[in-house]
This record gives C-alpha cells, structure tokens and sequence, in this order.
C-alpha cells in the first residue's frame, strides 16, 4: 500500500510515545511487480509533499512516502513550518528540479538533516526504505541515549 499524503497534519498521538499515520483517503495499492502506482493528474494532491516522479509523472511507490516523511521531518523539527511557504507551487517545482532542497531547519541535528536529505534524492532507488530508516532512527536514538551517560544504580551509589 501506499499512504500518498504522509503528513503531520496525517499523524495521531496516543498515549505515551505512540504515534499513528491516519487519513487514508489517498491510499492505494502498488503493482505487486513494479512496488508503483501510476494515477492522474485529475485528483487533488498534497503538492509540497509530493516526491518528483509524483510531481513530474504522477508516479508513487513506498519511496514516494519515503520522500513525504522527509518533510513530515521538516514540519516536526522546524515546529510546523509550512514547506517551501514562500514559493509558489511552480516555483517549489523549479527548485526540486534544479536539485535544490529545504534548508536544515534550526536546532536541527545534522544527522537528522542527513536522513531528511535522503528522503529527498532525486532518484528514487537511492532513496532509503521505511525499513531502512527505521533501523536507522532506533541506532540515533540509542547513540543519544548513550551521550546521556546513564550509569546502573548500582554503579551510581559505587561513585559515592
């Protein structure tokens, strides 16, 4: 399946550190061959979330989502930004083109700029998997788990 519209407004919060992708109006099924679904220009689309290859061929696989999660990322971290808010769509178009991306938000890590700007690689066979980057986020979070340096309790009361 394809979500299309990967989105914060898309994300609902439950309890403790859950988080769930809604809205699955735009959803669809990808050739069970190709992994892509070619639709028409006829429908309404997110435009500042969509990949090139949706912009340019209305053509979407997981890699398309994957390129929606990227800016999913620039909302969360630019405090709910509106992407390219300053541009009118054909001139965001322009920009993508010319292999230009959204600046590094403020306060952001450059690691997670690093994944933001592998969401939104130009072709879409270089860009990383929900898989992949799922891995790749658990592996931050335990780098910067360790930053902290949290000791056991019993090594704690060892330093008194």
């Amino acid at each position: 399946m394809i979500h299309r519209d990967v989105a914060c407004r898309n994300v609902l919060l439950k309890g403790k550190n859950i988080a769930k992708l809604a809205d699955f109006g735009l959803c669809c099924f990808a050739d069970p061959k190709t992994g892509t679904f070619k639709d028409s220009f006829n429908k309404k689309f997110p435009i500042k979330w969509l990949s090139l290859e949706a912009l340019n061929e209305c053509l979407f696989s997981e890699k398309s989502d994957v390129w929606a999660f990227g800016i999913l990322c620039y909302e969360v971290f630019s405090y709910g930004s509106i992407p390219y808010s300053k541009m009118l769509n054909s001139e965001m178009i322009e920009f993508l083109k010319n292999g230009k991306r959204l600046e590094k938000p403020l306060n952001t890590p450059d690691y997670v700029y690093e994944l933001m700007l592998n969401c939104w690689r130009e072709n879409p066979s270089e860009r990383s998997s929900f898989k992949e980057i799922c891995k790749g986020i658990r592996i931050m979070l335990e780098n910067e788990t360790m930053k902290y340096g949290y000791l056991t309790l019993e090594k704690a009361f060892d330093e008194f």
